[in-house]
């Protein structure tokens, strides 16, 4: 799985920071993340083979409490 980081929700997109030396950002549907992910929290994805997104996890809420919500997409 790939570490991100949720920045921000901009318009219709959440913006992802992967947590890499490359910071590369990925732009996802904010539909897909706003239920239970908020800005600062540290996600863990999956993708498909075709590079869809198949699970998310939030791993580090961004208050620090840390704990797991998983979201099956």
């Amino acid at each position: 799985m790939n570490k991100y980081k949720l920045d921000r929700y901009e318009g219709s997109y959440a913006i992802l920071i992967q947590e890499d030396t490359n910071k590369s950002e990925l732009l996802v549907l904010k539909e897909r993340l706003i239920a239970f992910a908020e800005a600062g929290d540290l996600l863990s994805i999956d993708f498909d083979a075709m590079g869809n997104l198949k699970e998310v996890q939030v791993v580090e809420k961004e208050s620090g409490r840390g704990g797991i919500k998983p979201s099956c997409l």
